[in-house]
Protein backbone atom coordinates (compact mmCIF):
# COMPACT_ATOMS: atom_id res chain seq x y z
CA UNK A 1 0.00 0.00 0.00
CA UNK A 2 1.42 3.38 -1.01
CA UNK A 3 -1.22 5.70 0.43
CA UNK A 4 -4.85 6.64 1.00
CA UNK A 5 -6.89 9.40 -0.63
CA UNK A 6 -10.32 10.64 0.45
CA UNK A 7 -12.35 10.94 -2.77
CA UNK A 8 -15.85 11.83 -3.85
CA UNK A 9 -18.33 14.22 -2.30
CA UNK A 10 -16.65 14.33 1.10
CA UNK A 11 -13.32 15.34 -0.43
CA UNK A 12 -15.06 18.05 -2.47
CA UNK A 13 -17.10 19.31 0.51
CA UNK A 14 -20.35 18.48 -1.30
CA UNK A 15 -21.53 15.67 0.96
CA UNK A 16 -24.70 15.24 2.95
CA UNK A 17 -24.94 13.53 6.34
CA UNK A 18 -25.97 10.34 4.49
CA UNK A 19 -22.99 10.36 2.11
CA UNK A 20 -20.51 7.54 2.23
CA UNK A 21 -16.76 7.89 2.58
CA UNK A 22 -14.82 6.95 -0.56
CA UNK A 23 -11.24 6.00 0.21
CA UNK A 24 -8.85 5.39 -2.66
CA UNK A 25 -6.32 2.77 -1.59
CA UNK A 26 -3.29 3.45 -3.79
CA UNK A 27 -0.95 0.51 -4.23
CA UNK A 28 1.75 -1.01 -6.36
CA UNK A 29 1.28 -4.72 -7.12
CA UNK A 30 1.17 -7.08 -5.46
CA UNK A 31 -1.56 -5.92 -3.10
CA UNK A 32 -1.71 -7.87 0.17
CA UNK A 33 -5.39 -8.85 0.08
CA UNK A 34 -5.12 -11.09 3.14
CA UNK A 35 -3.86 -8.18 5.26
CA UNK A 36 -6.59 -5.89 3.89
CA UNK A 37 -9.23 -8.55 4.62
CA UNK A 38 -7.99 -8.84 8.21
CA UNK A 39 -8.01 -5.04 8.61
CA UNK A 40 -11.52 -4.77 7.14
CA UNK A 41 -12.84 -7.36 9.58
CA UNK A 42 -11.03 -5.71 12.51
CA UNK A 43 -12.63 -2.33 11.86
CA UNK A 44 -15.95 -3.25 10.20
CA UNK A 45 -16.81 -6.61 11.74
CA UNK A 46 -16.59 -10.28 10.81
CA UNK A 47 -18.90 -9.95 7.77
CA UNK A 48 -16.67 -7.38 6.04
CA UNK A 49 -14.98 -8.50 2.86
CA UNK A 50 -12.71 -7.13 0.17
CA UNK A 51 -12.11 -8.22 -3.40
CA UNK A 52 -8.98 -9.14 -5.28
CA UNK A 53 -7.75 -6.59 -7.84
CA UNK A 54 -9.76 -6.92 -11.04
CA UNK A 55 -12.86 -8.50 -9.49
CA UNK A 56 -14.93 -5.36 -10.10
CA UNK A 57 -13.64 -4.99 -13.63
CA UNK A 58 -10.69 -3.61 -15.52
CA UNK A 59 -10.86 0.08 -14.50
CA UNK A 60 -12.53 0.09 -11.11
CA UNK A 61 -10.00 -2.36 -9.76
CA UNK A 62 -11.86 -3.64 -6.71
CA UNK A 63 -12.10 -2.88 -3.03
CA UNK A 64 -14.71 -3.28 -0.35
CA UNK A 65 -18.05 -1.84 0.69
CA UNK A 66 -17.75 -1.56 4.45
CA UNK A 67 -19.99 -0.28 7.24
CA UNK A 68 -18.07 1.26 10.12
CA UNK A 69 -20.03 2.62 13.06
CA UNK A 70 -23.17 2.81 10.92
CA UNK A 71 -21.43 4.71 8.13
CA UNK A 72 -20.77 3.38 4.63
CA UNK A 73 -17.06 3.41 3.77
CA UNK A 74 -15.99 2.33 0.30
CA UNK A 75 -12.44 1.15 -0.26
CA UNK A 76 -11.47 1.63 -3.92
CA UNK A 77 -8.25 0.07 -5.18
CA UNK A 78 -6.07 2.30 -7.36
CA UNK A 79 -2.93 0.91 -8.97
CA UNK A 80 -0.62 3.91 -8.66
CA UNK A 81 1.37 3.02 -11.77
CA UNK A 82 -1.83 2.85 -13.84
CA UNK A 83 -2.96 6.19 -12.40
CA UNK A 84 0.41 7.70 -13.31
CA UNK A 85 0.23 6.30 -16.88
CA UNK A 86 -3.25 7.73 -17.38
CA UNK A 87 -1.96 11.08 -16.09
CA UNK A 88 0.91 10.97 -18.59
CA UNK A 89 -1.56 10.24 -21.39
CA UNK A 90 -3.73 13.18 -20.28
CA UNK A 91 -0.71 15.48 -20.39
CA UNK A 92 -0.08 14.33 -23.97
CA UNK A 93 -3.73 14.94 -24.93
CA UNK A 94 -4.58 11.23 -25.20
CA UNK A 95 -7.62 9.70 -23.58
CA UNK A 96 -10.14 6.95 -24.08
CA UNK A 97 -13.32 5.59 -22.54
CA UNK A 98 -12.96 2.01 -21.29
CA UNK A 99 -15.49 -0.71 -20.64
CA UNK A 100 -16.51 -1.11 -17.01
CA UNK A 101 -19.53 -2.94 -15.62
CA UNK A 102 -21.95 -0.45 -14.08
CA UNK A 103 -20.72 2.46 -16.21
CA UNK A 104 -22.86 2.51 -19.38
CA UNK A 105 -20.73 5.17 -21.08
CA UNK A 106 -17.44 3.65 -19.99
CA UNK A 107 -14.79 5.02 -17.70
CA UNK A 108 -12.62 7.85 -19.03
CA UNK A 109 -9.01 7.15 -18.16
CA UNK A 110 -8.49 10.82 -17.25
CA UNK A 111 -10.92 10.22 -14.39
CA UNK A 112 -7.95 9.15 -12.26
CA UNK A 113 -6.27 12.56 -12.67
CA UNK A 114 -9.48 14.32 -11.67
CA UNK A 115 -9.91 12.09 -8.64
CA UNK A 116 -6.35 12.75 -7.48
CA UNK A 117 -6.68 16.51 -8.11
CA UNK A 118 -9.90 16.81 -6.09
CA UNK A 119 -9.03 14.32 -3.35
CA UNK A 120 -7.66 14.81 0.14
CA UNK A 121 -4.44 12.94 0.83
CA UNK A 122 -4.83 11.07 4.12
CA UNK A 123 -1.63 9.02 4.03
CA UNK A 124 1.26 9.12 1.57
CA UNK A 125 4.58 8.25 3.22
CA UNK A 126 6.62 8.20 -0.02
CA UNK A 127 4.97 11.42 -1.32
CA UNK A 128 3.95 9.88 -4.68
CA UNK A 129 0.25 10.75 -4.46
CA UNK A 130 0.95 14.27 -3.19
CA UNK A 131 3.35 14.97 -6.09
CA UNK A 132 0.81 13.70 -8.63
CA UNK A 133 -1.92 15.76 -6.97
CA UNK A 134 0.10 18.97 -7.12
CA UNK A 135 0.71 18.46 -10.83
CA UNK A 136 -2.91 17.53 -11.59
CA UNK A 137 -4.32 20.54 -9.74
CA UNK A 138 -2.39 22.95 -11.95
CA UNK A 139 -2.85 21.28 -15.30
CA UNK A 140 -4.79 22.54 -18.26
CA UNK A 141 -2.72 21.29 -21.13
CA UNK A 142 -3.29 19.42 -24.30
CA UNK A 143 -6.15 17.29 -22.89
CA UNK A 144 -8.42 20.29 -22.33
CA UNK A 145 -9.18 21.04 -25.97
CA UNK A 146 -10.03 17.51 -27.14
CA UNK A 147 -12.13 16.66 -24.10
CA UNK A 148 -13.77 19.96 -23.26
CA UNK A 149 -14.26 20.94 -26.86
CA UNK A 150 -16.64 18.00 -27.31
CA UNK A 151 -20.10 17.50 -25.97
CA UNK A 152 -19.75 14.07 -24.42
CA UNK A 153 -23.34 13.34 -23.43
CA UNK A 154 -26.54 14.76 -22.09
CA UNK A 155 -26.55 12.12 -19.37
CA UNK A 156 -26.52 13.77 -15.91
CA UNK A 157 -24.31 10.96 -14.59
CA UNK A 158 -21.66 11.36 -17.26
CA UNK A 159 -21.98 15.14 -17.28
CA UNK A 160 -21.43 15.30 -13.53
CA UNK A 161 -18.28 13.19 -13.74
CA UNK A 162 -17.16 15.10 -16.82
CA UNK A 163 -17.59 18.49 -15.19
CA UNK A 164 -15.98 17.33 -11.94
CA UNK A 165 -12.95 16.17 -13.90
CA UNK A 166 -13.07 19.32 -16.02
CA UNK A 167 -13.01 21.53 -12.93
CA UNK A 168 -10.19 19.48 -11.45
CA UNK A 169 -8.06 19.94 -14.55
CA UNK A 170 -9.05 23.55 -15.16
CA UNK A 171 -7.24 26.78 -14.56
CA UNK A 172 -8.77 30.27 -14.66
CA UNK A 173 -7.85 30.42 -18.36
CA UNK A 174 -9.94 27.36 -19.20
CA UNK A 175 -10.66 27.29 -22.98
CA UNK A 176 -14.31 27.49 -24.01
Amino acid sequence: MVGVLLCGSRARGEHTPESDFDLGLYYRPPLDIDALQDLARDIAGPEASVTRPGEWGPWVDGGGWLHIGGTAVDWLYRDLDRVRRSWEHAQAGRYDFHFQVGHPFGVPDFMYAGEVALGVVLADPPGDITALQQAARHFCGTLCSPVCGKRLSTSPTLSTGYFSTRSALATPSWPG
